[in-house]
């Protein structure tokens, strides 16, 4: 009688052990499917260079949005020979900082207040604005929707912009309406299919933004404004906003690292490894006149093993 029970209870285990092996197979193979609904690495490789740069007949073109030596808006300079070109409708919105392009070479750009809210007056600050990459005219694109207003003790709206091929989605880091000791800051996705506005990241103080997509998912990676942390956010498989993030690194915790915040989050492959590097600035809820300080950029390389970035080393700008 014992016998019969003992392998009674021994059919049973095995049972029920390979019903929940089947169970956490089917979970582990969901997982893998959606991890692996993107390619592993780099967003945004389909981004083309705007058409009109090829008309300028320069050597070594690059899109300066520093503030130095113009009048507002960005220019193109020729870094061979430090000649600019800007086109006129690009000093109407004030100062540039942010940008990025699309697959199809246009551009999206963010006004940035600089020394004085003369030419980036609160209210026109939490918007961003597109240059077509045929005709070089820059309009209006959208408006951030925001439940805060832009207030006198915060001139910032829309800082970082990064663009994903995947889903045809730019996102857009904004810190319009936050105050000194509350944060209302706002991460967008916006579908450029349809120009609007698909998810939000509400209550979030970021600056620098950037999309990879890791061996379990796409993921957004942002730096803090007011922290010099850096987390990233789950997205799904429309590059909507989910309810998982992590906290990534702190520049502080870093060797050489500095009590800055990620200004700019960018992402490469090289040699067969995916790169990121971080930009540091100086932040805080005031004009400052940019004076060109050494600024230190942060390196790390993706361990696809462990599903994490680990630091290699900084250099400077």
């Amino acid at each position: 009688m014992i016998k019969v029970f003992v392998l009674g209870f021994l059919i049973l285990s095995l049972f029920v052990g390979g019903y929940l092996l089947t169970i956490q197979n089917k979970n582990i193979t969901n997982d893998t499917h959606l991890a692996t609904s993107f390619k592993l690495g780099v967003v945004n490789s389909c981004r083309k260079t705007p058409s009109f740069i090829h008309t300028l007949s320069m050597k070594q073109p690059a899109i300066d949005t520093k503030q130095q030596n113009h009048q507002g808006g960005l220019v193109i300079r020729d870094m061979s020979n430090n000649r600019i070109w800007q086109d006129e409708s690009w000093t109407k919105s004030g100062y540039l900082a942010g940008f990025d392009r699309d697959n199809k070479g246009n551009m999206y750009v963010a006004p940035l207040p600089y020394v004085s809210l003369s030419l980036n007056p609160p209210e026109l600050q939490n918007q961003i604005y597109k240059i077509d990459s045929s005709t070089a005219k820059m309009q209006l694109y959208l408006k951030m929707p925001s439940e805060e207003k832009p207030n006198n003790k915060n001139p910032f709206g829309t800082m970082g912009l990064f663009y994903d091929c995947d889903t045809n989605s730019l996102y857009v880091s904004s810190l319009a309406g936050s105050l000194p000791r509350k944060e209302n800051g706002v991460i967008y996705q916006i579908n450029l299919s349809t120009n609007t506005v698909v998810s939000q990241f509400n209550t979030i103080d970021a600056i620098g933004i950037g999309v990879f997509n890791t061996l379990k998912g796409k993921r957004l990676y942002y730096g803090l404004a007011r922290k010099p942390h850096v987390y990233s956010i789950l997205l799904d498989e429309n590059g909507n906003f989910t309810q998982s993030k992590r906290f990534e690194f702190s520049l502080t915790r870093l060797q050489g690292g500095d009590t800055t915040v990620a200004k700019k989050i960018q992402f490469s492959k090289k040699a067969n490894k995916f790169h990121m590097t971080v930009k540091e600035t100086e932040f805080g809820f005031r004009l400052l006149a940019e004076n060109n300080p050494e600024k230190k950029k942060y390196h790390f390389i993706y361990s696809i093993i462990d599903d994490k970035w680990s630091y290699v080393e900084y250099s400077y700008e």
